[in-house]
């Protein structure tokens, strides 16, 4: 049963987004139907909370990198550089000693 429910995930987006409460209510049900023992149930509500807290992060991960690559592409500057020029100007409109 736990890889029927592997299986049903592994088609969609529906373990990164599952919460504890629908992961519980998922499982409550499976038991309900005889296809999940109780003592499983547990276990399988935490499989499927880290399965889903694991799909999160490589998503962000993927996110986070074509973004980079993006704005790489874009050759835009970065916060850095305009916090870089920012002080530049600064220095440029107050000299040492000037207020």
């Amino acid at each position: 049963m736990k890889e029927l429910v592997r299986k049903a995930f592994a088609l969609g987006w529906g373990a990164m987004a599952l919460t504890k409460e629908a992961a519980e209510k998922l499982v409550d049900e499976l038991v309900k139907k005889g296809e999940v023992g109780q003592e499983e149930a547990g276990d399988l509500v935490n499989d499927l909370l880290e399965r889903g807290k694991k799909e999160r992060e490589e998503v962000q991960k993927v996110i986070r990198q074509e973004m980079a690559r993006v704005l790489g592409e874009l050759n835009l500057p970065s916060r850095d550089d305009l916090l870089r020029l920012e002080a530049k100007v600064d220095r440029l409109l107050h000299p040492r000693g000037e207020q």
